[in-house]
């Protein structure tokens, strides 16, 4: 099968953009709003559709299915919000005892450093009474 030519994949292009501006209806965002289906050819203009879409009845449905979806969002929020507050917590948390942590292991440290210094400090005083009590 031979290579298309360079300008073969414009012109494809060219063609389908040509296809779909020749089709507003396609373009319309608010088709659906109107009645007609996204896509479709533009029809007519509908008025039963418009005044079914303007129907108090309609319109307090419509409000109605948004506050539960509302009411919904709002439970999901407030459990997002609980587990970012938990895992916060437990942040705070390991923090703390990460701290405690190094804190316990310097005073070990500390206490070890004291402890051999105060067993050479003993073996000195020990050698320096050896020396004295040779000298004597």
């Amino acid at each position: 099968m031979a290579n298309p030519a360079p300008n073969e994949a414009w012109a494809n292009w060219a063609d389908s953009m040509q296809k779909m501006l020749s089709n507003p209806a396609a373009l319309n965002p608010f088709a659906g709003m109107l009645g007609m289906p996204a896509g479709s050819s533009a029809a007519p203009f509908d008025a039963q559709q418009l005044m079914k879409a303007i129907d108090p009845a309609e319109i307090d449905r419509r409000v109605q299915d948004l506050r539960a979806v509302e009411a919904w969002m709002k439970v999901a929020l407030s459990g997002v919000e609980m587990s970012i507050r938990a895992l916060e917590m437990q942040r705070d948390a390991y923090a703390s005892l990460h701290k405690m942590s190094e804190s316990a292991s310097k005073t070990v440290q500390q206490g070890a450093a004291a402890a051999a210094e105060a067993v050479r400090g003993a073996r000195t005083v020990k050698r320096a009474s050896r020396g004295k009590a040779s000298a004597r």
